[in-house]
């Protein structure tokens, strides 16, 4: 992890998501901008963290280890969306493990130094709940998606949002597991994607030969997933902003984003 400590480049990140419009008060002082390589622990699997996180650019996964080693992939986090408010509202006591996918920019508010501000901030609160509300959408659509598509255009889709600089290294019982396919399906069709030539094995992993196939095969399960990822995080509640109206939070042109 690399804190952002130019000012400018600090101030463009914040301004760039009108990151200060989601509180009354003025969070600045709370308020931190970091970097997190591929590979990296944004949040450590079973710790409670201190942090509430506002991913701004990159891509995660969320995890949960089992008593008997086993890894289960739980979901994955694309920018823009929160990290760690399941905690922070104390509907969980430990993390669950987030590792970047690709290089992330994070927005840190240092909760325990404004819990209690946090906590009985009406606006931030509001906009909490808007960001939850579509979570638990998205979720349940992303479930009936995945039993709508055979497991070719899944997997693809799979492999491009994991790849790292062109090489597809996942674990095959996580992913398995993760499209709810057979340990056995999943190693079948891997295989017919490396004698299509679309990928390709190699010590490090499977190399992406083909990417162009790739997104053919994954185009109607892919846009159809990106248009719940990149719509979600920025729907406009007219109830909220009414709300927020009435209540003399904002101005009638401001608009409510996630």
């Amino acid at each position: 992890m690399e804190a952002v400590r130019d000012k400018a480049k600090r101030d463009k990140y914040i301004e760039k998501m009108r990151w200060t419009e989601y509180f009354s008060f003025d969070i600045r002082p709370f308020l931190s901008v970091v970097k997190f390589d591929s590979g990296e622990r944004l949040l450590r699997e079973g710790e409670k963290p201190e942090a509430l996180y506002y991913l701004l650019e990159g891509r995660a996964k969320l995890f949960l280890s089992h008593e008997n080693g086993r890894v289960s992939l739980i979901n994955f986090l694309e920018a823009p969306c929160f990290i760690g408010e399941m905690e922070l509202i104390g509907a969980m006591e430990a993390a669950r493990g987030v590792t970047a996918i690709l290089p992330c920019i994070c927005c840190v508010i240092q909760v325990r130094d404004c819990r209690d501000k946090l906590l009985s901030d009406t606006r931030f609160l509001q906009r909490l709940c808007l960001f939850l509300g579509q979570k638990a959408i998205s979720n349940t659509d992303n479930y009936s998606r995945n039993q709508s598509y055979p497991l070719q255009a899944r997997l693809a889709d799979f492999i491009l949002m994991t790849a790292q600089n062109g090489i597809y290294r996942e674990r095959h019982t996580e992913v398995s597991e993760f499209l709810g396919v057979t340990y056995r399906h999943l190693l079948y069709v891997l295989a017919d994607f490396v004698k299509q030539g679309l990928l390709q094995k190699t010590k490090q992993g499977y190399r992406i030969a083909d990417k162009g196939r790739l997104q053919e095969l994954a185009a109607g399960f892919c846009r159809s997933s990106r248009v719940l990822c990149q719509k979600q995080p920025h729907a406009v509640s007219e109830t909220v902003l009414l709300s927020e109206k009435n209540s003399g939070i904002i101005n009638g042109r401001d608009r409510l984003t996630l």
